[in-house]
């Protein structure tokens, strides 16, 4: 503790300012790219230094309350990081929502996704191997992004699902929320008969072993097995790409939550589908449903 305690304010303002400055830890590859093309490395996003800043001032806050039972005094006499700022985001919320917007499916494009998927991107492909592992994994894939559309759930909720989880009778999903809480979430008619569909055929398809629980499945080594994190990214990169612009699964939810909003005009019940403690994480929507709203007044009479 004694090297926590000699820490003074501007100590820890000096650290914060060189994780700001700081490039990021990238692959040598990336690193030698960029240095033989004179780019200078990226910078830290402000949003990943806040979250260090906000660690740092959870421990210290600890520290400076629990009591040490040898001493009977707290392990810190006084909290250093109170007295650091917060990292300032320069950008506004209207500037957060038209960076977002660009990468969003709203209104009917979400469907057309969808039916792109389902009926026109094998038209892209140019070989028979990719024909034969789209056709392998497409109601698979049908059902997994029919699934974010259907309920902006994240990445890594939607992986961990289990069969049991999904209750396609009452249109709902049991998700194990980020927090460790497990939580029931509204399932959208978009998603229902692409989910109904692999669930029909997962068996087939994948021939798992009785035991396996996993909702979504991958062959991996002729054996089936939970797919992981990055396959679903990948997969929703490789269609959004050639249906429009790459984007990734957390777009997606950005998606729902901004035509949620726009629907219902509730930043609770958006936070509420999405499994957010509070509005605060939510209020971009207001922004980007915002412009919608101004466009259909323009449209009112024409």
């Amino acid at each position: 503790m004694a090297e926590f305690a000699a820490l003074w304010p501007e100590d820890l303002e000096f650290y914060k300012a060189h994780l700001v400055k700081a490039p990021k830890i990238l692959k040598e590859s990336t690193k030698k790219r960029l240095e033989e093309s004179d780019q200078a490395l990226p910078l830290r996003q402000n949003a990943t230094v806040q979250r260090g800043v906000t660690a740092l001032r959870s421990l210290f806050s600890y520290l400076s309350e629990a009591i040490d039972r040898k001493t009977g005094k707290p392990y810190l006499e006084h909290n250093m990081m109170g007295k650091v700022a917060n990292v300032k985001d320069n950008k506004t919320m209207a500037e957060r929502g038209a960076a977002i917007e660009k990468k969003l499916f709203l209104d009917e494009e979400a469907l057309d996704f969808l039916d792109f998927i389902e009926k026109r991107y094998i038209d892209t492909l140019e070989t028979r191997q990719a024909i034969t592992a789209f056709k392998n994994n497409q109601v698979r894939d049908l059902a997994i992004i029919g699934l974010f559309l259907g309920t902006g759930m994240r990445l890594s909720e939607l992986v961990n699902m289990n069969v049991q989880d999904l209750d396609l009778n009452t249109g709902e999903a049991r998700v194990y929320r980020k927090g460790g809480k497990w939580d029931m979430v509204v399932i959208s008619s978009i998603a229902i008969e692409y989910l109904n569909v692999y669930l029909e055929q997962r068996n087939q398809l994948y021939q798992p072993d009785e035991n396996e629980s996993a909702l979504f499945l991958t062959r991996y080594r002729g054996k089936a097995k939970r797919i992981a994190n990055g396959a679903v990214e990948a997969m929703v990169g490789k269609y959004s790409e050639a249906f429009k612009i790459k984007i990734s699964p957390h777009k997606l939810r950005h998606s729902v939550a901004t035509q949620l909003y726009s629907k219902t005009n509730s930043l609770v019940q958006v936070a509420e589908q999405l499994g957010q403690s509070g509005t605060s994480a939510t209020t971009v929507y207001t922004h980007i449903a915002g412009k919608k709203k101004r466009d259909a007044m323009n449209d009112l009479w024409t």
